[in-house]
C-alpha cells in the first residue's frame, strides 16, 4: 500500500515557501507527498505566498506545526508574550482550517530553561496546552505534543521520563521528533514503547547526537535502521515527517530522493 510522506516547511524558511511547490511538482500524484507548514506570520512574503496558494495546498495532505517565531507558550495567560502567541494560534488554526489540515504540533517551550524557572514553566505551559486544546477543538483539530527542546540549546523542560509521564497524563496524543530523542541522549526504544498507543506523527532527521542540525536521515549518529525496526513494530500507521534544517532549502533532489526512500522503507512504494 502506498503511503504518503510529508515534508516540513521549515527547510524553505529563508529561501521561500514556493519551493516546497518545486519540489511537490517532482511527485505526478499530489496524495504522494504531505506537507507540514512551518507558519513564519512575520514574514510577509510568507503570508503572501500562503494566501496566493491555497487551492494548491488543498490538492496535497496537509498539517501545520504550531507558530515558532517569537513565540513563547510558557507565557502566563494574559501576558503580553501570551497574547503575541494566541494570535499566532489563532492564525495557523485558521489556515489549517481552510486547507483541510486537522493536526497542530505544539512545543511546551522555546526558552531557556534553568532549575529556578522550570516548575513556573511547566505549569504556564501545561494551562496554555489546556486552552489551545480546547481551542483547537473548535476548529475540528487536535493537538499534538512535541517532544521540542534540546540540552544544546538549554531549552529542554523535560527530561525522558518526565516527557513519557507527562504524556501518558495528558489527552493529547504525541508527535515524537526522533532527532531531539538524539540530541538528548534519550532511549528510543523506550520512548516509541512507552507512548505507542499515543504516537500518530514523527519528525525525521538526523544529528550527531548533540547538535539539532536536522540533517538528512542516514547524515548522523541516529540509527535509522533501528527507528525503522521499532516503527513497524510499535507505530506502524504513523504519519512520518521529514524535517531539515535550513542548509537543505536548495537540495531538492536529496529531498526527493529521500522521500522516495522512505515510503519505499515504510510502505511499498511512492509513485514517481
Amino acid at each position: 500500500m502506498q503511503m504518503t510522506v510529508y515534508i516540513s516547511t521549515n527547510a524553505f524558511i529563508k529561501t521561500g515557501f514556493e519551493q516546497v511547490f518545486t519540489l511537490l511538482d517532482t511527485f505526478p500524484n499530489p496524495k504522494a507527498v504531505g506537507i507540514e507548514i512551518f507558519p513564519d506570520w512575520q514574514n510577509p512574503d510568507f503570508v503572501w505566498v500562503i494566501e496566493a496558494n491555497l487551492e494548491r495546498l488543498k490538492q496535497h495532505p496537509t498539517t501545520v506545526h504550531g507558530p515558532y517565531f517569537d513565540v513563547e507558550h510558557s507565557a502566563p495567560l494574559g501576558s503580553e508574550d501570551y497574547m503575541r502567541s494566541m494570535e499566532g494560534v489563532l492564525l495557523t488554526a485558521e489556515l489549517a482550517q481552510e486547507i483541510g489540515a486537522t493536526d497542530f504540533v505544539f512545543h511546551h517551550n522555546n526558552k531557556i530553561i534553568t532549575p529556578e524557572n522550570k516548575t513556573d514553566t511547566i505549569i504556564h505551559a501545561t494551562d496554555n496546552l489546556h486552552e489551545i486544546t480546547r481551542l483547537l477543538r473548535n476548529h475540528n483539530m487536535r493537538l499534538l505534543i512535541e517532544n521540542a527542546g534540546v540540552k544544546s540549546k538549554q531549552n529542554s523542560l523535560f527530561e525522558q521520563d518526565e516527557f513519557i509521564e507527562m504524556a501518558l497524563s495528558e489527552e493529547n496524543d504525541v508527535l515524537i521528533d526522533i532527532g531531539h530523542v538524539h540530541a538528548n541522549g534519550w532511549d528510543l526504544e523506550t520512548v516509541i514503547r512507552s507512548l505507542s498507543g499515543k504516537i500518530v506523527s514523527y519528525h525525521l532527521h538526523n544529528n550527531d547526537g548533540y547538535h539539532d542540525s536536522h540533517e538528512r536521515i542516514y547524515e548522523g549518529t541516529l540509527d535509522f535502521a533501528a527507528f525503522e525496526r521499532l516503527y513497524k513494530q510499535y507505530t506502524p500507521d504513523a504519519k512520518l515527517i521529514l524535517e531539515y534544517g535550513y542548509h537543505m532549502a536548495d537540495q531538492l533532489d536529496d529531498i526527493a530522493a529521500d522521500i522516495r526512500h522512505v515510503a519505499a522503507r515504510f510502505a511499498k512504494s511512492v509513485e514517481a
